[in-house]
């Protein structure tokens, strides 16, 4: 559990709705790791849930022309004038527009995609086996990333990036995850070489059943929020 945060509250902005329960799930997880004395000591969270922006992995992957990265700059501008400290996106493939929308704003965006290398790196992991939308791994979103922390990373043959995205997809629209498949996963990574699972989806996340070899994103995101929010404190 996270110390109280001394000094100035800040406000945390959220941009969510992509999808919804992995947004839900997130903020689950961000109130659940504070450790408060009163209600009103947890924080200000400003959450702008917009589902309707643009697929992601259709644009990416030149399925779509709808361009989600307009509808991502205008949430992250409306939660810098509603005066929000920083601004956390629990959505993988939406870093792939992470550069666009840092320079659109003066708040700091957290960057996921470098918090969860860190935190692999952390744990001495060398290898992962990344689990993701084809947009994520289309556009190389994770790739510098890890590279940067000389980390591997190993990606699921096509057939099984087929039923993964279904699964996304079917997550995303409210089917319950099979509680058997992050298991048969993590188990074929292992054969793979991968020494971890990373679920660089955030649907996926909403599956994590404790395992010790799979990060979650959701939680990476969770942390880093708080500690940024300390940060900002005063």
């Amino acid at each position: 559990m996270n110390k109280p945060l001394s000094g100035k509250k800040p406000l945390i902005g959220i941009i969510g709705g992509m999808g919804a329960q992995a947004t839900a799930c997130f903020y689950t997880k961000l109130h659940n790791l504070q450790n408060v004395a009163a209600e009103q000591d947890f924080l200000d969270v400003l959450l702008y849930s917009i589902p309707s922006v643009p697929d992601r992995t259709a644009f990416i992957t030149g399925k779509s022309n709808e361009n989600p990265l307009d509808s991502l700059i205008k949430a992250a501008c409306f939660l810098e004038s509603a005066g929000v400290s920083c601004i956390a996106i629990p959505c993988i493939t939406s870093h792939y527009f992470y550069d666009e929308l840092a320079r659109a704003v003066d708040v700091p965006i957290i960057n996921l995609l470098e918090e969860t290398a860190s935190a692999a790196r952390g744990r001495n992991i060398k290898s992962v086996y990344l689990l993701a939308t084809s947009g994520t791994i289309k556009g190389k979103v994770f790739n510098s990333a890890f590279e940067k922390q000389g980390i591997n990373v190993i990606f699921p043959p096509d057939n099984i990036q087929s039923d993964l995205m279904d699964l996304i997809y079917d997550i995303k629209c409210g089917v319950p995850f099979p509680n058997d498949t992050l298991d048969a996963i993590t188990e074929r990574a292992q054969n793979d070489g991968a020494e971890a699972v990373v679920l660089g989806c955030t649907e996926l996340c909403l599956s994590d059943n404790g395992n010790t070899r799979v990060i979650n994103t959701l939680d990476v995101l969770a942390e880093a929020t708080l500690k940024t929010a300390a940060l900002l404190s005063f």
